[in-house]
């Protein structure tokens, strides 16, 4: 991921995203708590470090972004709320390169005029 660019906006929605997914992931037993507490740290060394980036961002302009791509884009990618918000969020953040393994997101982004990678 470092050669898509210097430092990855870490957003709070990516905050709540990742960590929520750790705990469901051991709530499955897929890892121990240790794991994911040692994940959770390593998360905050890698803001602290700068490879994740804090992103300052307006959520009513997410939020109205978000609705603007449902209604353009409501049919061709069915896409789901938290969809709609990652890309809304890379559009008001003035992200250019969109980085997901999600294929309704790429595909939403892609339509939005993101670049997607990988």
């Amino acid at each position: 991921m470092t050669k898509y660019a210097p430092a990855l906006a870490f957003l709070p929605l990516h905050r709540v995203e990742v960590r929520n997914s750790l705990r469901l992931t051991e709530t499955k037993g897929l890892i121990t708590s240790e794991e994911r507490r040692r994940i959770f740290k390593q998360l905050a060394q890698d803001m602290r470090d700068g490879f994740l980036k804090h992103v300052v961002v307006a959520w009513s302009d997410i939020l109205r972004r978000a609705d603007e791509l449902s209604e353009k884009y409501r049919v061709k990618h069915g896409q789901r709320a938290i969809d709609l918000l990652h890309v809304a969020a890379a559009l008001e953040s003035g992200i250019g390169t969109f980085l997901s393994f999600d294929r309704r997101q790429c595909g939403l982004a892609e339509a939005a005029g993101l670049q997607v990678k990988p």
